[in-house]
């Protein structure tokens, strides 16, 4: 009788457990909820000197955030990994798998965006039609 109950116990429990993952780590309420990600989000521009560099992110609202190595940054859960004169790097603080986003600038140094230089005055430029 003992036996049948203790087998009857294992087929119940086997049966309500779910499948899990093996790749995956083991769940744990160590693990912090995870960080909002940062789609949509771009690299307007860096300035200054290596030491000192500081980056502005544009939101998908287009709110503009400030980011420089001596201050924390303004998104919860992101911290500042590496600045660079052409990037930006941002980690989560924590959590069971850490997130990493670097931000690029498009195109080279010396790219221009269109025809019309700094001496040129817009009366002189062509219009669109």
């Amino acid at each position: 009788m003992r036996y049948e109950l203790v087998t009857l116990w294992f087929v119940a429990a086997s049966l309500c457990a779910a499948p899990r993952d093996p790749f995956q780590p083991v769940a744990s309420s160590l693990c912090d909820a995870p960080t909002e990600a940062l789609t949509g989000w771009r690299l307007q521009g860096v300035l200054g000197r290596e030491p000192a560099l500081r980056a502005w992110l544009v939101s998908p609202q287009n709110a503009i955030l400030k980011i420089a190595p001596a201050e924390p940054v303004a998104l919860p859960g992101w911290q500042l990994s590496a600045i660079a004169r052409r990037s930006l790097t941002l980690k989560t603080r924590s959590g069971c798998l850490p997130q990493i986003t670097t931000f690029s600038l498009k195109g080279s140094a010396y790219a221009q965006d269109g025809p019309l230089s700094a001496g040129v005055q817009l009366s002189h430029a062509r219009t669109r039609q």
